[in-house]
Order: structure tokens, then sequence, then C-alpha cells
């Protein structure tokens, strides 16, 4: 009785064409239990996942967990359906809208809230071996006090992009996102576009996370035996640099792009076990006279990046990670770690030393918890000092668009989170707890204590003359985790949804937020009621 639905559609597969189309990680919840069992041999931690890694129909099997009973075909539609689909003997396309509508109210400033997103997707396969897909959305939006706050600050809709002015009390913003798969045979995939990665399977990545904004990207996958080694290249974009060098002409000048590479190495030892290897370099094209410019070098999709860095004799910012899981019955730990430097001398010596920038997380997360089926608990702890992903020139910092690549805190912080999701028929109970703490920022004080990516760890910004940059460090020993302003929040959050279209992940929400923040400054306190009919399709991390 354990894979029921499993072991029929994987009969049912065999008259199904299997697509090369990514598998939205919103929607993983559904299809977790397999992935994260004995039965599968799919490498989990890069994602988007490929619907084409499964051996049954991936929508067949969501709509397997979902009764629906309707006969007339527009509700049939509506509850189970996209909203246009062709196919063909060497083709399938399928069109859907994108929606959400929401109305709140954040009851501790009396500030009436709400969202306004419409928008598509579409998805296809032209043959066997090329698929598709594409989205847009066009938002308007009040969001609640420190939301708010975030957005000016940052001037981004986390994870959403630039935020420009709507009617002087909201926010206008936008994204699209697609890409193009091309599949010859079962070992190589190539896959251009633009949009977002995760690597991981925790809640959070400290090594790439869909945290921040879309980029244009090539993904070139190859899968042999127990091994999946994936090559990433993306173009990222700094839209602090008009600010930070004092330049006026913003809308006669492209926002300047920096570049990483990455390698992704990972290895199923069995089922159960995995561990993967990961490291990824930071590098801008530069065209001013004695500057270097575009670095083929970096384009090698087998050669170790930090020997060809030291090679180049280059600044550039390099870190490596490991990711790993263990498989135990119905849940699994997991685990990773991050270096962006490190000095094993200084570490033995317990100085404190700046330059050993390392992080780690740790979780566990159980399905059919207490037998309880489709009951999904989780717990996670991320850990990361001061100054990494930070650089030197902050243009090479490791982060895009105004947010970090990694954990949206950046750096300098701790975090537990627990989380819970339930599901019966069509309805859903999730919850989340995080407790969390950082260094952030001393009002009027230009010092970096290793928070904000965006400071300089050195004297960068002295020699530059950029005091937006930071003055840098305040010494090279006896750094502190939480020196700054010691910022703690609690963060709760409750919701209930009906799901009407699980293909989609269409759902009518009822929605609560509580949060506490405290620091040397004061306290931003938050109770936040919502209730919105949403295709939640994409994952928006609000719980910063």
């Amino acid at each position: 009785m354990r894979y029921i639905y499993f072991s029929l559609f994987t009969f049912f597969s065999s008259f199904l064409v299997s697509q090369n189309l990514n598998l939205n990680k919103n929607m993983n919840n559904d299809i977790n239990k397999f992935l994260y069992s004995e039965e599968s041999n799919i490498h989990t931690s890069f994602k988007p996942i490929l619907k084409s890694s499964f051996s049954f129909n991936i929508d067949s099997f969501l709509l397997s967990n979902y009764t629906n009973n309707n006969k007339n075909k527009y509700l049939n539609k509506l509850f189970s359906n996209h909203l246009f689909a062709l196919s063909g003997e060497d083709y399938n396309v399928s069109v859907s809208p994108i929606v959400s509508f929401s109305k709140g109210i954040e009851t501790v400033d009396n500030k009436s809230t709400f969202v306004n997103t419409r928008g598509y997707f579409v998805q296809g396969m032209l043959g066997k071996k090329i698929s598709f897909s594409t989205s847009f959305c066009e938002n308007q939006a009040i969001f609640p006090n420190y939301l708010d706050l975030y957005i000016k600050s940052n001037n981004v809709v986390p994870g959403q992009g630039y935020a420009r002015d709507f009617k002087g009390t909201g926010f206008d913003y936008a994204m699209s996102s697609g890409y193009v798969s091309y599949k010859p045979n079962k070992i190589f995939l190539l896959q251009f576009g633009h949009g977002k990665h995760f690597i991981g399977d925790g809640y959070r990545s400290l090594l790439l996370s869909d945290n921040s904004f879309n980029y244009p990207f090539l993904k070139i996958q190859t899968n042999f035996s127990k091994i999946q080694y994936t090559n990433l290249y993306c173009e990222l974009m700094d839209i602090n640099y008009f600010k930070t060098n004092l330049v006026d002409n913003i809308d006669q000048m492209g926002y300047p792009k920096k570049y990483i590479s990455s390698h992704y190495l990972s290895y199923n030892f069995t089922n159960k076990f995995n561990i993967s290897l990961f490291e990824s370099v930071v590098w801008r094209m530069n065209h001013a006279p004695g500057v270097r410019g575009f670095d083929v070098s970096y384009l090698n999709p087998i050669a170790m990046l930090r020997p060809i860095e030291f090679s180049l004799n280059s600044p550039d910012n390099v870190l490596i990670g490991l990711n790993s899981k263990y498989i135990i019955n119905r849940s699994y730990l997991y685990g990773q770690f991050i270096i962006d430097e490190f000095s094993l001398n200084d570490l033995r010596a317990d100085n404190g030393f700046w330059g050993n920038k390392i992080g780690y997380q740790y979780g566990y997360k159980i399905f059919d918890a207490f037998d309880i089926e489709r009951l999904t608990l989780q717990a996670e702890y991320n850990y990361v000092r001061p100054y990494t992903y930070a650089h030197h020139n902050p243009q090479q910092n490791y982060a895009h668009y105004n947010q970090p690549l990694a954990h949206p805190l950046g750096a300098n912080f701790s975090e537990f989170l627990f989380l819970l999701n339930y599901k019966y028929q069509r309805f859903e109970l999730s919850g989340k707890i995080i407790f969390s703490k950082y260094g952030g920022k001393i009002l009027n004080d230009p010092t970096s204590y290793g928070n904000d990516l965006y400071f300089s760890t050195g004297n960068y910004a002295e020699q530059e003359g950029l005091v937006a940059m930071g003055t840098g460090r305040p010494s090279d020993f006896d750094i502190q985790m939480y020196q700054g302003n010691l910022t703690k929040i609690e963060y709760q959050s409750l919701n209930i949804s009906y799901i009407i279209n699980p293909l989609t992940n269409l759902k009518l929400n009822f929605g609560l937020i509580l949060r506490k923040l405290n620091n040397d400054d004061g306290s931003l306190n938050t109770k936040y009621y919502n209730i919105s009919l949403m295709s939640d399709l994409f994952n928006h991390y609000y719980d910063i």
C-alpha cells in the first residue's frame, strides 16, 4: 500500500511521452515522499528537477491525490486541467492563467493591503527532444509594514524584481521567465533560459537559492550511472552600481553585469545516501584599459575553478561547498557546508580571524509523521559567519539584483525553523515558525560587520572614494558572530487553503503572519491577515 499510485502510473507511463520540462519546486510537496524514498534513485538536490526524471507521468500523479467527480467539461477544466491544451503526434502545448488576488489587513499599523497579479503560464513539447516553458506576471501590491520597509530599502520585491511606485503607497513590478530544453539522449540535457535555481534538500540553501530575481542562464546537465554533473552559467546584475559610484545617467546605461560559473557533482552512493560537491566563481567583465575582458577560462565545464583563479592571479570570488542527504524510512537527514575563504591555522588558534568565511546547515524532514498520511514535518538550522559571500569589491559579491544568491539574511546570522504541512483531499494546512538573529548595520556607522553583502570587506571603498560601500571591517581578528546591531526576529505563519486545481496549484487561501523584530534601533511588530485566490507556482520568501 505504500506506493500504490507510483505502481499504477509506472504502468501507464508506457503510453505517455516523458517531458523534459522543469517540475515547479513549489509543487513538490505531493511527490517529495517518493523523491526521498529508497524506491527513487533521482538526484534531488539540483532544482528544478526535470519531469522526465520520473518513470511515471507527473501530472497524472499530482491529480491522483485529489478526487474529481465533475462530469461537466467546464468544471472539469477548472478543477483538473489547463485552460487550453493542444496536442498532436509530435507536439503538445498547455496554457494556464496566473492570478493572485489578495486582500488583507495589518492590524498593528491598521494598514490595508492587497496584491493584484495577472499573468500566464505556457509549456509544451516539440517532438521528443525539445521542450519549452514561458511565464509572465504583472503585479501591483501594497504590503504589510515589514515587507514595505524591506522593499523601500532594497528597491526590489523579494525574488520578483524592481519595485516601482504605485500611487504613492504601493509598488508596481513585473516578472517574466522562460526556457528551452534540448535533450538529445538519456545522458545530456542543454537548457537555456531566464529563471532561477535551487541547490539543496532543505527549505533554505547556503549554496544557491531561488531567493533572488530571475537571471539569464545556460545549464548543461550530464547523467550517467549514479552520477549527475551540472554546469551552470549565469549573468547577474548589480543595480546598486549607480548609487555607489555616484552615476546619474541611469537611463542611458544598462546595469553592470557580472557572471557566475558553477559546477555541481552529485553522486548517489546508494538510493539512501548522496553526497554532492559544489564550486562557483563570481567574475566581472570590464572593458576599461588595462583590465581583462570576458574570461573564457571559467567556461571550462570540467576544470576546477579555484586552481584557474590562482593561475590567473585573479581577484574573483570563489566558493566551494558540500551537500548531503541520508534517507531513513519515511524521512531523511540533510546538510550543507559552504566555504568562501578559510585558514586552518587561524581556526585552530581560535582567534576569530575574519577570513574564516564559512556556513553550515543541517535538518530533518519526515513524511506521514505519526502515521498520519500526508502530514509532513521539517526542522532546520542554518549558520553563516560574518563576511561570507561578500568580497573586497562588492561588485563581485555572491548576490544579484540587491538580494543574496544564497540565504536571504546574507551572512553573520543563525536561524532555526520548523515547518508543518498537512493535506486532506483538496484542503491544505501549512505552518511555519522561524527564530533568527543576525548582526546588522549600526545607524550612521559605515563599518561592515559582515551581514550586508554589498559592503566591502576591506578598504575598497576608501580606495575608490565610495562611502556607500562602507569603510571595511572593524579588525582582522576577534570577529564575533552577531557583531554590529544584534537583531532578533520571531516569525510565525499559518495558511489554510483549498486547492482548486492541482496542475496550476490554484488555491483559495487564508493566511496569518505574526512577526516580531527587536534590535538596538527599536522594534517592529506585525500582525497580518489576508485572504487570496492565487496560483501558487513560485516561491516568495516573505519570511525575512
